[in-house]
């Protein structure tokens, strides 16, 4: 039988947006970054031993004449990355100092620019799809959910009505699918907990901001300006967030869906707030 928070969708927010962490799935996908950049570099010659020797010497800090004895197996994906005594952060790290190899070696040989956007772009692509924390931009890893986005989303799951929990739960179970997540639905969903807790307050079937200065919460021009553009995002037909999708030319990411569902827990508890 399922457990009640599988068969209820209660998830923690930490569970689906992950940082200070690595997954399993999270660990396998860098470690098929590599053996798929050693792959594209080793069809031309032994250009990917390099990039271990450069990892041996100068971020492991190791003697070199220790490398050529230990060549019987690759030190990134099997002794650092997999490795779980070696912390998160550490391993990225890594990553960086791969980045940084293959970024001095460019404008030696043309490859290594391909090399290095094949590496950034497949790293982003799967930090992306499993929800990691954090972009490679200009070849540095940085942070784009941050431990406060995470806490705007509990604080309005555990302050909110059983209506709006529901709606943020959805988007979060949404935003977690395997392979996949359902992005557009997790928008919609985000959204719709804004929706909901806008209509308790006013009693109005619909999403009215003006019917909430009758309620005495009046929202600053700019503030109400900013989330009429995020409503009508998600009203707009080419997204195929509330209408059928014309196109997959704006297909929602999963950054997106990110942002909506912190930006909507964020406007849920100003408004929790408000009406308080």
């Amino acid at each position: 039988m399922a457990k009640f928070s599988e068969r209820y969708g209660y998830i923690s927010p930490s569970s689906v947006l992950i940082r200070k962490n690595m997954t399993d799935e999270i660990i396998n996908a860098i470690c098929t970054a590599y053996d798929m950049l050693e792959q594209k570099m080793n069809y031309f010659g032994n250009y990917y031993d390099k990039i271990e020797e450069y990892l041996w010497c100068y971020f492991l800090n190791k003697r070199l004449s220790d490398f050529y004895t230990n060549r019987g197996h690759y030190i990134v994906a099997t002794d650092y990355i997999i490795n779980s005594k070696n912390q998160w952060y550490k391993k990225i790290d890594l990553i960086e100092a791969t980045l940084s190899y293959l970024l001095q070696e460019k404008n030696g040989n043309y490859r290594y620019n391909e090399w290095l956007n094949f590496f950034v772009d497949y790293l982003n692509e799967e930090f992306e799809r499993l929800n990691f924390a954090y972009r490679i931009i200009d070849n540095q890893i940085v942070e784009v959910t941050s431990e406060e986005e995470i806490k705007e989303i509990e604080t309005a799951l555990n302050n909110s009505s059983k209506g709006t929990e529901a709606h943020l739960q959805t988007a979060l179970s949404l935003l977690s699918k395997r392979p996949n997540g359902d992005y557009r639905n997790s928008i919609k969903e985000s959204i719709s907990a804004v929706e909901a807790t806008v209509r308790e307050i006013t009693g109005a079937n619909t999403l009215d901001f003006k019917k909430l200065e009758t309620k005495g919460i009046i929202l600053p021009s700019v503030l109400k300006k900013s989330f009429e553009l995020l409503y009508g995002y998600t009203n707009d037909e080419s997204t195929g967030i509330r209408h059928a999708l014309m196109d997959d030319t704006n297909v929602p990411s999963s950054d997106e869906a990110i942002f909506m569902l912190v930006s909507s827990s964020a406007f849920v508890n100003y408004l929790n707030k408000k009406k308080t």
